[in-house]
């Protein structure tokens, strides 16, 4: 993987294979080779103009590169000479829109005008009627087919289940179709109020931070590719602080790459010392986006009587963490039983601000971005000093 979109260091600064927030491929994807040996695995299948068994889903905290890996098979298949349908949730408001963006075509009326069985006509004699299932056949006609579905957790209910049972559909068939859905955390629940097997029968990866060695790899690899280097210290410092979260280790890469404008020189502390003031910058200003959602679903005190409890453990049990929901909201005033409670536990593992782990076998929670809740903590308590909260 390392080294798809590398090039030769340019004189000078020269451009940053660092792209924090784009979704564009990095020149290496550190920490993502299960997931991207298991996605390929199904892109062979997919290929040899077979069914793969299932659909696969990607799922977790916003920043851990579900978007990016989505690029990655997108690169993948065309490689593999297979189709590539990217659908566009926000475009897709019926199923009618839906056939639209799968036939790649305005109208789907237009699209299917003279629709005739191709090759695999005696395969698609028994498929389902309906405007998606055939904007699909006159696809798969064509080939093998991907389809790509990024923020699935917003896919409406009828296109969704639509889309769902048609695609298992055609896999039961053994028509080559496969398709890959990415969203944040919630993204099972929705799947699984849409009311089709596809959640049950999916292949699924869960998308989380990096290990520190894989953080580590997120930056030495790239500034290698370019000819450059790091020192041991500096890289070691750079994965600890990043706690693992790809979004910040691209914010941390840009800001030293900047920092360090000679290419023969070795980073060193001191220039992370130098590229710290922008690297804060820009990461205060994602928190803040944050802290504007938490506050929109006000959420901020429960977000911070929830950092409380992982003050002293990266790990805390799910259950504690739902007590503690139902202490704040409790304290607040407002309803306060366990159904209030479990709502916004969704909604902060929707927003990414916690992230459901199995540690030591027990159901529990780590911290989606560690430096996130040191933010609404320090933010919480200047409202209480200022008898806003």
């Amino acid at each position: 993987m390392a080294g798809i979109l590398s090039r030769r260091a340019d004189s000078g600064v020269g451009r940053s294979p660092f792209l924090p927030g784009t979704g564009k491929l990095p020149p290496y994807l550190a920490g993502r080779e299960a997931e991207q040996a298991q996605i390929r695995e199904f892109l062979d299948t997919l290929a040899d103009g077979d069914a793969p068994p299932c659909g696969i889903v990607l799922y977790g905290p916003r920043g851990n590169g579900k978007t990016v890996l989505l690029e990655w098979s997108r690169r993948e298949a065309k490689t593999l000479k297979s189709q590539v349908a990217d659908l566009q949730v926000g475009e897709i408001k019926s199923v009618e829109g839906l056939a639209a963006a799968l036939s790649g075509k305005r109208r789907w009326l237009d699209a299917l005008r003279g629709f005739s069985v191709g090759p695999i006509g005696v395969k698609l004699g028994s498929l389902p009627p309906g405007p998606v299932s055939s904007a699909l056949a006159r696809r798969v006609q064509k080939g093998p087919l991907l389809i790509l579905v990024d923020e699935a957790h917003m896919l409406g209910t009828k296109p969704g289940r639509s889309l769902l049972g048609t695609v298992q559909a055609f896999q039961r068939r053994d028509l080559p179709v496969v398709l890959i859905l990415a969203g944040t955390p919630d993204l099972p629940s929705h799947l699984r109020t849409l009311g089709v097997s596809f959640w049950i029968r999916s292949e699924r990866l869960r998308i989380g931070r990096l290990k520190a060695g894989e953080a580590a790899d997120a930056i030495r690899v790239p500034l290698e590719e370019r000819g450059r280097s790091i020192e041991n210290e500096a890289l070691q410092q750079v994965a600890r602080e990043s706690h693992g979260y790809p979004y910040f280790l691209q914010l941390w890469g840009r800001s030293l790459w900047t920092a360090c404008p000679d290419s023969s020189a070795i980073i060193s502390c001191a220039d992370l010392n130098r590229a710290r003031p922008d690297f804060e910058r820009r990461r205060e200003a994602f928190c803040d986006d944050l802290l504007d959602e938490l506050t929109e679903a006000q959420l901020v005190s429960v977000a911070a009587r929830v950092a409380a409890e992982f003050d002293s453990s990266e790990h805390v049990l799910r259950e504690r963490v739902v007590l503690a929901i139902q202490s704040s909201l409790r304290k607040a005033r407002k309803p306060s039983d366990r159904a209030a409670a479990l709502k916004a536990d969704r909604d902060l593992r929707h927003l990414g601000y916690i992230w459901p782990v199995v540690h030591r076998q027990t159901p529990s929670y780590e911290p989606g971005i560690p430096s996130l809740m040191r933010f609404v903590s320090a933010y919480e308590r200047t409202r209480q000093s200022r008898g806003e909260a």
